[in-house]
């Protein structure tokens, strides 16, 4: 038996198991993954690395390609450039976050992340680069729900974007491509399982439920255990060999029962409710009309011990904002812009779980009135 005790409202972290919302296919997520763009042609595997892997695999000659990455990047997106021993190279970027490339990039492979839901390359300086050759890889993570970021086709541009970073999904990665694929069918994974537990337990936990135990002990969802499966899950990831597998189906029935409108209303009203409440707009890295597709919102601190002291006050009321990303380590020390900026971002998260009241308390701890 279930039964209910109370627990204080938490915002951020990975998502739990989610309440099914949809009963119309055509107004899914999944229907609208499907059909972007008016292409059926995408692959679902288990998660990003594995979609990178698999477009470089398609990539002709890519071993005698050099491979070209934003120096502001999560380190898994490196793994399957290295797990394949390629050539890579970074470039580097104009504030804020606007990707600089050489002009005289030809023959190779270039990857562009559209961060937290900008667009700064355009279209037309994607179709520059494949009329000189390149194959673009364009990760749509953070703007995937921009359904005309899809529209240009080219047998050398990729879409990619992992799912699970938007979606309340244990595991999952959509490859967009302009052109039919005849790849071999995949096999399954069931690695996910322990994502699976956590969410559901994570579920509970915020829920307020307790489980009553034959001897009617109670026993409360400790946050322990869905932290360190998801932890167990996320350092699997780090240290195994990337194999591509379906995405689970567990994912692609979840994706089939949520609905696509409520999800990007309640985001774009959140996304709106943090931006005309916030008395200095200077805090935000880009203006608002510069997101396309809300994702989350980065704030910029004048350096990283207001980041970290802004962070200590977001958790103390159990706001939890992540920072995409830290690069140290695997980033080269003379992208200076990009190093700084890790140092001085925070995550605001503004997803489809939170309401407008959960925005105004965020908005206090920014204005300074929440200790």
């Amino acid at each position: 038996m279930l039964t209910r005790w109370r627990k204080e409202r938490e915002i951020g972290g990975f998502f739990e198991f989610p309440i099914f919302d949809c009963d119309d296919p055509k107004k899914t997520v999944l229907h609208y993954l499907e059909n972007s763009a008016g292409r059926n042609n995408y692959i679902f595997v288990q998660d990003g690395r594995q979609a990178i892997k698999m477009v470089l695999m398609q990539i002709k000659n890519i071993r005698c390609r050099s491979c070209y990455l934003p120096a502001y990047l999560c380190h898994s997106i490196i793994q399957p450039f290295r797990e394949l021993g390629l050539n890579i190279s970074f470039y580097g970027h104009k504030h804020p976050l606007k990707p600089s490339f050489e002009e005289d990039v030809h023959e190779s492979v270039v990857l562009i992340i559209d961060h937290f839901g900008t667009e700064f390359v355009s279209a037309k300086k994607i179709r520059g680069l494949l009329k000189q050759g390149n194959s673009v890889i364009l990760d749509i993570t953070h703007s995937i729900l921009d359904c005309t970021r899809m529209e240009l086709c080219h047998e050398n541009l990729y879409y990619i974007a992992s799912l699970r970073k938007i979606f309340p999904i244990p595991d999952g990665a959509v490859i967009f491509l302009s052109h039919n694929h005849s790849i071999d069918e995949l096999d399954c994974s069931l690695s996910c399982m322990p994502m699976i537990d956590a969410m559901v337990l994570k579920n509970f936990y915020l829920n307020g439920l307790e489980h009553a135990e034959p001897t009617n002990t109670h026993y409360k969802y400790d946050k322990k255990l869905f932290l360190s499966l998801y932890s167990r899950h996320e350092e699997t990831k780090n240290t195994q060999f990337i194999k591509i597998r379906k995405m689970p189906l567990i994912s692609l029935m979840i994706l089939s029962k949520l609905n696509l409108d409520a999800l990007l209303e309640k985001r774009n009203q959140n996304f709106l409710t943090i931006y005309e409440n916030a008395a200095d707009k200077r805090i935000f890295l880009f203006f608002h009309q510069d997101i396309k597709s809300p994702f989350m919102i980065p704030l910029c601190f004048r350096d990283v011990n207001e980041r970290d002291s802004f962070k200590k006050v977001f958790i103390k009321n159990n706001i939890y904002p992540p920072i995409h990303w830290q690069i140290e380590g695997f980033v080269p020390g003379s992208f200076r812009y990009e190093h700084e900026l890790s140092r001085r971002i925070l995550s605001i998260p503004i997803d489809q779980r939170y309401s407008s009241e959960d925005m105004l308390k965020i908005i206090n701890i920014i204005k300074g009135n929440v200790q």
